[in-house]
């Protein structure tokens, strides 16, 4: 098992703090490169011991997580053993001796093993050839949710109640940013400047707020930041409410990426990035997220805030954001909060990806196994 050892400076690991990433990181990743070449990578990010200094819980989740991944024990690990691989491949970065990333790739000549894989953590899936002639075939990926999310029915009433505890604090700052957008309409002049305080970026020739305005936009930013403590580890908990979300609501709690070898034709119940298409999670920020244009329209800190890493954190621009037309209705009651979010956290009954590829784009592990793997890692989804 290859092994990478980097060092890193104390300052990486207390940015991760700051920025919204959640603590245990898991992706799998699917490429299919035609009918009789597959691969598959799982890939597990840890977070640092700096980041659970002061949190004993959240440091013993670390701790298991990263030791799980040297012992080969983790969750991903015995599946990829099921698959019989033709080629596999674990690489685990470590920090300072500690484990931080680990990546599981195989590659396999059948998708059956794959399927298997899937329906061991929660999805069913199906794949389809079909030749449209000589020289061209269309295939279809078709994945669903099956059985339950992981969750134990404590955490899951746990979930239920910090849920509604959260919808309050929506609720208010439906309210403040209904009250600021009332306000940057009656002075629509005042939009840039206002925006730019509230995101904190300024141009060469920043404006200082008006009293008024100065006292809008720190409540605005205040509860701001308490909507996206649902990103953050409490003290003394483990996870942050979003991944508690996800256990008690989606029954493959992980992020599944998938790219393809061809031209993408339909695309069904996934999101289109840069050269894949992503299964959308659910958990409470998509389910917040899903709600704007409801009560509030655009909406201020999905803008701002997404649970990621720095560098993918949004970067709103103030005379962008200024120039879109603002729309807020009647703040609603945190119950209606409450009743939209669970709505919204209901996983998609079907995914489905329909493309195209001609001959020369299909690939065998008969031509060069590694090289089909390692262009494959090469072009994982940041």
């Amino acid at each position: 098992m290859p092994v990478a050892r980097a060092a890193v400076i104390a300052a990486a690991c207390l940015a991760a703090v700051a920025c919204w990433e959640e603590p245990v990181r898991e992706h799998l990743h699917l490429t299919v490169l035609g009918d009789r070449a597959f691969v598959i990578a799982a890939i597990q990010d840890v977070a640092g011991p700096a980041v659970a200094e002061s949190n004993p819980r959240l440091a013993a989740r670390l701790d298991e997580a990263r030791a799980a991944i040297e012992r080969g024990s983790d969750r991903w690990r015995p599946l990829f053993d099921e698959l019989q691989p033709a080629i596999e491949r674990t690489t685990i970065d470590k920090e300072d001796g500690v484990a931080r990333r680990a990546i599981c790739a195989a590659a396999t000549a059948d998708f059956e093993p794959v399927a298997r894989l899937l329906a061991a953590q929660g999805l069913d899936a199906t794949l389809q050839h079909r030749s449209l002639d000589d020289d061209h075939l269309e295939h279809e990926l078709r994945v669903w949710p099956i059985g339950s999310p992981p969750a134990t029915s404590n955490e899951r009433a746990d979930v239920e109640r910090r849920l509604d505890a959260w919808s309050v604090t929506v609720a208010e700052y439906l309210a403040e940013a209904a009250a600021f957008y009332r306000y940057l309409d009656r002075r629509p002049d005042r939009a840039v400047p206002c925006l730019s305080h509230l995101f904190d970026r300024h141009g060469p020739d920043p404006q200082p707020l008006e009293p008024e305005e100065d006292e809008l936009v720190g409540r605005l930013k205040g509860r701001i930041q308490a909507v996206a403590e649902a990103l953050k580890v409490a003290a003394g908990d483990a996870h942050t409410l979003n991944e508690l979300s996800r256990l008690a609501y989606d029954p493959f709690p992980a992020r599944l990426t998938v790219a393809v070898r061809g031209e993408l034709v339909e695309v069904e119940g996934l999101i289109e990035g840069d050269g894949f298409v992503e299964r959308p999670s659910v958990d409470l920020w998509r389910a917040l997220a899903a709600l704007e244009g409801r009560w509030l329209s655009p909406d201020l800190v999905t803008a701002m805030i997404a649970p990621g890493p720095q560098e993918l954190q949004p970067d709103p621009d103030p005379q962008a954001f200024a120039a879109i037309g603002r729309r807020w209705a009647e703040p609603p009651a945190p119950p209606a909060v409450a009743a939209a979010l669970r709505a919204g956290l209901v996983p998609a009954e079907l995914h489905r990806v329909l493309w195209r590829s001609t001959a020369a784009e299909a690939a065998g592990l008969d031509e060069d196994p590694w090289r089909l793997l390692d262009g494959a890692l090469a072009d994982l989804p940041p």
